[in-house]
């Protein structure tokens, strides 16, 4: 008789391990690496900021590149589909981000941006024609540029008008913000003659 009693305590364990198999099969327990499908509009934008040492003008607070670096942060922030790149600009243009989804990346390139980083000048027609080269890889629907300066051209090897030209080309769009008030702005020195 004991070793019936064990015989239907070991067949009663077997047949509770085989339902608790069961149930987690039944549950399809899943294990791996997830992914995200980001759905975007087809919009690559490239901003090209200006960095010249007159964006230190003070008729914006603190001055225009800070108030430009808000109104760009803010805008980076509200195209999370939407790739974006970053070129700046002062004497020469460089490219500061290629095309990323990733929009933290731009914000805190924007947040690092300063006058003096590159050598002084306002090169609209460089910083204008880097966005275009770096556009014009893009396979996306939609390309723009939005120009961010308070200046008039004053130096670099191709002028705006001719970056303008080439954008349109290419089928680019681009939208120009100026930055500045009407009349004289205080800008500091820090060499006073």
């Amino acid at each position: 008789m004991r070793k019936t009693g064990r015989y239907h305590h070991g067949l009663f364990a077997i047949r509770v391990a085989a339902l608790a198999v069961f149930i987690v099969a039944f549950a399809r327990p899943q294990t791996g690496v997830t992914s995200e499908t980001v759905s975007t509009e087809g919009i690559d934008i490239v901003l090209a900021m200006d960095v010249s040492s007159s964006m230190l003008a003070e008729d914006f607070e603190p001055n225009r590149l800070e108030a430009a670096k808000v109104v760009a942060a803010e805008f980076v922030a509200g195209r999370r589909n939407d790739r974006m790149g970053l070129v700046v600009f002062a004497g020469e243009a460089f490219t500061q981000a290629p095309l990323t989804l990733d929009q933290s990346v731009i914000t805190d390139l924007l947040t690092q941006m300063e006058v003096g980083m590159i050598e002084d000048g306002t090169a609209v027609g460089m910083g204008l024609a880097t966005a275009v080269k770096r556009l014009q890889v893009s396979e996306a629907e939609s390309k723009v540029v939005v120009l961010l300066t308070d200046g008039r051209n004053n130096t670099g090897e191709i002028g705006p008008v001719t970056a303008a030209q080439m954008a349109q080309a290419l089928g680019m769009k681009v939208y120009t913000i100026g930055v500045g008030s009407r009349g004289i702005a205080r800008v500091p020195v820090d060499d006073p003659i």
